[in-house]
C-alpha cells in the first residue's frame, strides 16, 4: 500500500510500536517500524519502511515473517513472494523489532477473509501452493489459539464459538485443497515437475553424498583410533606381526586421507577448504608426525642392534630376514617423513659399513698370508675364493638395500603409486638412469673401501710372482665375460645393473696395468739380455727367448681356464715383434751373426707356433722367413765352393757360350780344352774332398750352440748346396765335352755317403 506525505505520515509514526536504523542496499541508512493499525490497538499492524522521514514501502503485518535473526545484526524477513534483508546498527532497537515482528497482532476480520481468499487458485506450481496454504494454516492456528484466549478473558463465549465453526470449515477447505495439490504433484511428470522441493531434496541427496566421501576419506575406520595417538602407539607393538599389520594399516590410511581427497575429486578438491576438513586434516598431520617417529625410533634401534650383533666373518644377508618385514614402513616414510628416511639410511651405511670392511678386509689379509707359503698354482684359487665372498656380499646387500629402501622407486613423482614397474619411453629411462645412479651411490657409501682392499690385493698378487697380475686379470676377466662361479652370471639375467661388477671392473683394470707392466719391464730388458749374452763363449739361445717360452706356457695354463685373451694375445705380439727387432740387431764377438739370428730365428719361430694363435700367423711367417734367409746366408758364406777351381772354370765356359759358342765346341779353345779341365780334375782328389768336409763340420759344430739343435739342419743345408752345386758341374761336362770321360771325383751317392759318415763320426 502506498502512505501520503504529511499529516499522515506523521500520524503513522505518532502509532509506532517498536522501530530500529538498519543499512539497506547500497549502504543506505533507512528506518524500519512497526506501526499499530487505525483502531489504535493493532488489530491491523504494518510493517514501514522509510528513509529521512520518508516513506518508501509498507506491508501488512500478518503477511511479514521472520526467518533469520543473525548475530552480526542483519535480519532476514519474507513479505509476501518477497526476502528482504538489512542490517540494524542499534542492538536495543533491534530486539525490540524482533520481538514486534514475532509477537504481532490479532489478524482482523478483513484479514482473516484475505488470507482464507483463493485469489492463487490458479498457481502453477503446486507444491509452492501447498506449502503456502500450510504456512497459512498454521497461521489459522495461532489465530484460533489467539481468539479463544480473548474470548475467555473478554467472556465473549459466542464470538468464539463462530470463530472455531468459521475456523474450523476453513481448516476443511485447506485441507480438501492440500490433497487436492498432492495428487496434482504426484500426477506430474517430466522437467516441470522439478519443483522446489525436488531440488531440495536432490540437493539433500547430493550433500549426504558428499558428506559420506568426505567420511570415507577423513574418517575411515583405521583413522579412528590415530585421534589418541600417545596411547595407540605404545599399545602396536612392532616386533609382532600382528602389530605391524596394524600400523601399517593405520599408516596407508594415513597417507591415502593426507595425499588424496574425496572420492572421484582428487587431492586438489574445493572440500580442503572446509574449516572442519582442515582441523581434521592439521589433526591427521600431526599424528602422521607422530607415527613417523615412533616408526624412525623403533627401526633405529633395530638396525643398531643387529650391527652390532653381527660376527665375524659375517654371514651375507642374516640381518635382511630380520629387516625385510618393516620394508613397507621405509616406503611409508620415504613418501610422508623424508627426513626420518634418510636419517634410517645413514644410520643403516654407517653401521653396516664397517661390518662389510672388516669381513672383506679380513678375507683379503687370509688371502695374503696364504700366498707367502702357498705355490703359484694356489693363487687362482684364493683369489677365486676372495672375489666370491665379494660378489656374494654385494649382490646380496644390492637386491637387499633395493627392496627395503625402495631405490628402484620414485615414491614422490606425480600419479606414482609407490610400485615398482618398468618404464620404456625416452623420459622413463632418463629416470631409470636416475634411480640406477642413486643405487651406485648408495653401494658405493655402504663398501667405500672395498676397491681399495681388492686393488690391494691383486697389487700383493703382483708382487709375489712373476705373473700375479695375470693370474688376477684371467680371474676378473671370467666374471666379467659371466664364465666365472659356473656360468652363474650367463645364466641370471639383470647383471649389467649391479654394482659389484664396478667393483670387479677396478679389480681387472688394477689387474690389466700390472699385467701392462710386467710385460713392459720384459720388453726394457731385452737390450740387457744382448749384451748378457755377448759374454758368453756362444751367443745361443738369447734369454729372452727362453723368458717368452716359460711366459706363454704360464699364461696358457693360466688363462685355460677362461678370461680374456685379446690382452694375451697382444702381449704375444709386442713381445715377439720387439724381440725381432732385437735379433736382428744382436752380435756376437765370436759367433757369426747368421747364427745368432739362425738359432734365435728358430727358437721364437717355435715358441709362437705352440701357442696357435690366429692373431699371431703374421709374426710367425716373419720368424719363419728370416729363420731360412740367415740360414741360406750362413750356408753360402761358410759352405762357400768346395771345388772352387773348377767352378771357376765352368764359369768361363758359360760366359762363352751366351756370347755365342756352342757348347760342343768350347772344348776346341785353349782356355776350356779337354787337357786343362783334366788338369783341374786332377787338383780335387775324393779324399782331399773328404778332408775338406770334415774341417767344414767342425767349423760348423764350434758356430752351433747345443740348446739352438741346429746342427744337423744346417749340415743337411750344405750337404744339399753341395749336391746341387755338383749336379750343374757335372750336367756341364756333359754338355760341353761328350765322349770324352771327364767326371768329378765323386758322385752324388759318394757325396751323401762322405756328409752321413762325417756326421756319424761327430
Amino acid at each position: 500500500m502506498k502512505l501520503e506525505e504529511g499529516n499522515v505520515v506523521r500520524e503513522l509514526e505518532s502509532k509506532e510500536l517498536a522501530g530500529a536504523d538498519v543499512v539497506g542496499a547500497e549502504e543506505r541508512r533507512q528506518r524500519l517500524s512497526v506501526v499499530a493499525g487505525s483502531g489504535g490497538k493493532g488489530d491491523d499492524g504494518t510493517l514501514l519502511l522509510s528513509e529521512a522521514g520518508t516513506p518508501l514501502r509498507s506491508w501488512p503485518l500478518h503477511s511479514v515473517r521472520l526467518i533469520a535473526d543473525l548475530p552480526d545484526g542483519t535480519l532476514n524477513l519474507e513479505a509476501g513472494s518477497e526476502t528482504l534483508s538489512w542490517r540494524c546498527t542499534e542492538e536495543p532497537a533491534r530486539r525490540a523489532l524482533v520481538r514486534a515482528l514475532n509477537t504481532g497482532a490479532p489478524l482482523g476480520e478483513a484479514a482473516l477473509a484475505a488470507l482464507l481468499d483463493d485469489e492463487a487458485a490458479d498457481e502453477p506450481d503446486a507444491e509452492q501452493w501447498v506449502r503456502r496454504l500450510a504456512e497459512r494454516l498454521a497461521k489459522l492456528d495461532a489465530l484460533n489459539v489467539a481468539g479463544m484466549l480473548a474470548a475467555a478473558t473478554e467472556g465473549g463465549g459466542a464470538r468464539l464459538a463462530e470463530r472455531l465453526e468459521a475456523g474450523g470449515a476453513a481448516g476443511a477447505q485447506l485441507g480438501a485443497r492440500l490433497s487436492r495439490y498432492e495428487g496434482a504433484a504426484r500426477a506430474a511428470r517430466g522437467p516441470a515437475a522439478r519443483t522446489d522441493a525436488a531440488r531440495a531434496d536432490a540437493a539433500s541427496r547430493a550433500l549426504l553424498a558428499h558428506l559420506q566421501r568426505l567420511y570415507r576419506w577423513l574418517d575411515a575406520p583405521p583413522l579412528r583410533d590415530l585421534d589418541s595417538l600417545s596411547e595407540y602407539v605404545y599399545q602396536i607393538s612392532l616386533a609382532t606381526a600382528e602389530g605391524r599389520s596394524r600400523a601399517l594399516e593405520a599408516a596407508e590410511a594415513l597417507r591415502v586421507a593426507l595425499r588424496g581427497g574425496p572420492e572421484g575429486e582428487g587431492s586438489d578438491s574445493a572440500a580442503r577448504r572446509l574449516t572442519a576438513v582442515r582441523e581434521r586434516l592439521r589433526r591427521l598431520t600431526r599424528a602422521r608426525e607422530q607415527l613417523a617417529a615412533a616408526l624412525a625410533r623403533h627401526l633405529n634401534n633395530a638396525l643398531i642392534h643387529l650391527g652390532n650383533a653381527a660376527q665375524e666373518p659375517h654371514e651375507p644377508g642374516k640381518h635382511h630376514a630380520e629387516l625385510l618385514p618393516y620394508a613397507p614402513f621405509m616406503r611409508w616414510l620415504k613418501d610422508m617423513d623424508e627426513k626420518a628416511y634418510d636419517g634410517l639410511v645413514k644410520v643403516y651405511v654407517s653401521t653396516w659399513a664397517r661390518v662389510h670392511e672388516r669381513s672383506v678386509r679380513a678375507a683379503c689379509d687370509n688371502a695374503r698370508a696364504t700366498l707367502t707359503t702357498a705355490p703359484p698354482e694356489k693363487a687362482d684359487q684364493l683369489l677365486d675364493e676372495v672375489l666370491n665372498l665379494v660378489e656374494d656380499l654385494c649382490n646380496a646387500e644390492q637386491d637387499f638395500c633395493t627392496q627395503f629402501f625402495y631405490l628402484d622407486v620414485d615414491i614422490k613423482s606425480e600419479n606414482s603409486d609407490g610400485e615398482r614397474s618398468e618404464k620404456s619411453d625416452g623420459g622413463d629411462k632418463g629416470e631409470a638412469t636416475r634411480r640406477g645412479a642413486e643405487t651406485r651411490r648408495f653401494m658405493s657409501e655402504l663398501f667405500p673401501s672395498l676397491e681399495t682392499d681388492l686393488v690391494a690385493l691383486v697389487a700383493h698378487l703382483e708382487r709375489s710372482e712373476p705373473y700375479g697380475a695375470m693370474r688376477a686379470l684371467a680371474c676378473a676377466g671370467r666374471r666379467v665375460l659371466g664364465e666365472g662361479r659356473e656360468g652363474r652370471e650367463g645364466r641370471e639375467g639383470g647383471e649389467e645393473g649391479r654394482w659389484w661388477r664396478a667393483a670387479l671392473a677396478a679389480v681387472a683394470v688394477a689387474a690389466k696395468r700390472g699385467a701392462d707392466r710386467a710385460v713392459a719391464e720384459r720388453l726394457a730388458a731385452l737390450p740387457d739380455a744382448v749384451k748378457q749374452a755377448g759374454k758368453k763363449p756362444k751367443c745361443g739361445v738369447l734369454s729372452f727367448v727362453h723368458d717368452l717360452e716359460e711366459m706363454a706356457a704360464a699364461c696358457e695354463a693360466i688363462f685355460a681356464r677362461g678370461g680374456r685373451r685379446a690382452d694375451l694375445e697382444r702381449w704375444y705380439l709386442s713381445l715377439g715383434g720387439a724381440m725381432l727387432r732385437a735379433i736382428q740387431r744382436a752380435d756376437h764377438p765370436r759367433t757369426p751373426r747368421a747364427v745368432v739370428q739362425m738359432e734365435n730365428y728358430h727358437r721364437l719361430h717355435a715358441v709362437v707356433s705352440s701357442l696357435r694363435a690366429p692373431a699371431l700367423d703374421a709374426l710367425r711367417r716373419e720368424c719363419r722367413a728370416r729363420y731360412a734367409e740367415a740360414l741360406k746366408a750362413y750356408v753360402t758364406q761358410y759352405f762357400g765352393r768346395p771345388l772352387d777351381k773348377l767352378a771357376q772354370f765352368f764359369e768361363g765356359v758359360a760366359e762363352a757360350v751366351a756370347s755365342g759358342v756352342r757348347e760342343d765346341e768350347v772344348c776346341y779353345r785353349a782356355a776350356f780344352s779337354k787337357h786343362e779341365l783334366r788338369r783341374l780334375l786332377a787338383m780335387y782328389p775324393a779324399h782331399e774332398v773328404r778332408k775338406s768336409l770334415h774341417r767344414l763340420y767342425r767349423t760348423v759344430e764350434k758356430h752351433l750352440s747345443e740348446e739352438g739343435g741346429l746342427l744337423q739342419v744346417v749340415w743337411r743345408a750344405m750337404q744339399e748346396e753341395f749336391i746341387a752345386q755338383h749336379v750343374a758341374l757335372q750336367a756341364r761336362i756333359a754338355a760341353c765335352y761328350p765322349g770324352a770321360g771327364l767326371t768329378l771325383p765323386l758322385s752324388t751317392q759318394d757325396i751323401l755317403d762322405a756328409f752321413s759318415d762325417i756326421a756319424r763320426e761327430h
